[in-house]
């Protein structure tokens, strides 16, 4: 008896132990952008919940925590359409008759001292990332500036899971504006003039978030621009002293893009297929797929064609 009690003592953390490092795995499996590939790490980070967030804040002297926190969630559409809105909106048409831009890079800085991109612009999962994602590393400055100089247009909080979260935007008054989001606080008001590289806030994982990044974007007039293009996120620098945005080559790229997803609106149902599996595919949520598609319950069958964008 007296042998049998160290053996438990020794077999129990073991088998915990192993049951952990298996959760481990499925969470990081699932996750879109982790920082730091362990969840209980992830978990205590910026954004997750209020007590980190502000914790992270708080490091920051003159970063005042947004008090809309409790702000009304909404549905990813709903996200994206306000944010589309809140850019701007393109025009194509337009686009062919505007200038070329030039930008005096030696002026302009990276927003984020992160040089990890998480997830770049493009399609993921047959939808487009308008954005460049930095990952913020457990421990690391993520303080956030301005890229270039402009003024503060839009300081929202589109919620703690849904959408964006805390989002801030700048107009640089050449037809460019960027936007910075998922942050954990901002320290500026609309209508504030930044100059390249004053601080907007802290970066954080608040919103739709899978692990606190920066998510950044670029637009001329509108229209989307790949950050990449003008910015070399991975050396902390810029591709080089001086960009020039040629509206046509804007152009030309979005076609190539809306040619490729034009590839992946319809989807013919297989045996064993839901709902949720499909609208997890192409990245909606599935009372979009039922709109899309008149579908009032949640069947389907076989050989259904459904259209997914």
């Amino acid at each position: 008896m007296k042998l049998l009690v160290p053996l438990l003592f020794l077999v129990i953390p073991f088998s915990v132990w192993a049951y952990e490092e298996i959760v481990f795995a499925d969470d990081i499996a699932e996750t879109e952008s982790e920082f730091t590939g362990n969840p209980i790490v992830d978990e205590a980070d910026a954004g997750n919940n209020e007590k980190a967030a502000n914790e992270v804040a708080a490091a920051y002297s003159d970063i005042e925590a947004d008090s809309s926190d409790n702000a009304s969630e909404m549905s990813q559409e709903e996200a994206d359409a306000e944010l589309a809105a809140d850019m701007g909106s393109g025009d194509s048409a337009e686009l062919k008759t505007l200038p070329k831009l030039t930008l005096d890079m030696t002026t302009a800085f990276v927003p984020t001292a992160s040089r990890r991109i998480s997830a770049p612009y493009g399609i993921r999962t047959y939808r487009m990332h308008r954005g460049v994602d930095m990952g913020l590393c457990h421990g690391e400055d993520r303080t956030i500036v301005a890229a270039f100089t402009g003024v503060v247009t839009k300081v929202r909080n589109q919620g703690r899971r849904k959408g964006y979260g805390k989002y801030v935007i700048l107009d640089h008054g050449n037809g460019l504006t960027t936007l910075y989001a998922h942050l954990a606080s901002w320290k500026v008001n609309v209508g504030d003039t930044l100059q390249a590289g004053d601080t907007i806030g802290v970066g954080g994982n608040t919103g739709r978030s899978f692990g606190a990044h920066l998510h950044f974007e670029m637009k001329y007039h509108g229209n989307y621009i790949d950050p990449a293009t003008i910015f070399n996120f991975e050396e902390g620098t810029f591709q080089s002293a001086l960009i020039t945005i040629e509206p046509q080559e804007i152009l030309a790229v979005e076609e190539g893009f809306q040619k490729e997803l034009s590839k992946h609106r319809y989807y013919k149902v297989r045996s064993g297929d839901c709902l949720g599996k499909i609208a997890r595919k192409y990245g909606i949520s599935v009372t979009r797929l039922k709109q899309l598609n008149g579908i009032k319950g949640n069947t389907i069958r076989p050989g259904q064609v459904l259209r997914c964008s």
